[in-house]
């Protein structure tokens, strides 16, 4: 589809495992404005530690899915992807360096903006 857009020369797409590939990235073409994050949910705290670094002042990041269908508030969900929010989350609440808000849009949207 990007090669539909009139603008879809300016984007590259890269697939594989985020955590090798943020470092790659950030030496191509940080500082980044926005990082969208909607990945494995497990791993989001590592992901927000990895990308935070090359995230500019002023920037901002987008998480996905931080509500995961009413599970985070529910005493009795303990899968691993329901915990990775949870602890994600608890990090980014708790994170002086950002402003943040969880916006109840469907499956939760965080927006997270690097002071």
């Amino acid at each position: 589809n990007f090669n539909q857009w009139p603008h879809g020369h300016k984007i590259t797409l890269h697939i594989g495992d985020a955590l090798q590939l943020i470092e790659q990235l950030s030496r191509q073409y940080g500082p980044w404005d926005l990082v969208f994050m909607d990945a494995n949910k497990r791993n989001y705290a590592d992901y927000y530690q990895a990308v935070m670094p090359h995230v500019a002042s002023g920037g901002f990041i987008v998480a996905d899915n931080t509500l995961w269908y009413g599970k985070v508030a529910d005493s009795d969900a303990h899968d691993a992807q329901t915990l990775g929010i949870r602890h994600f989350n608890s990090i980014v609440a708790s994170d002086p360096r950002v402003e943040k808000v969880i916006l109840p849009l469907r499956d939760g949207l965080t927006l997270i903006h690097k002071l």
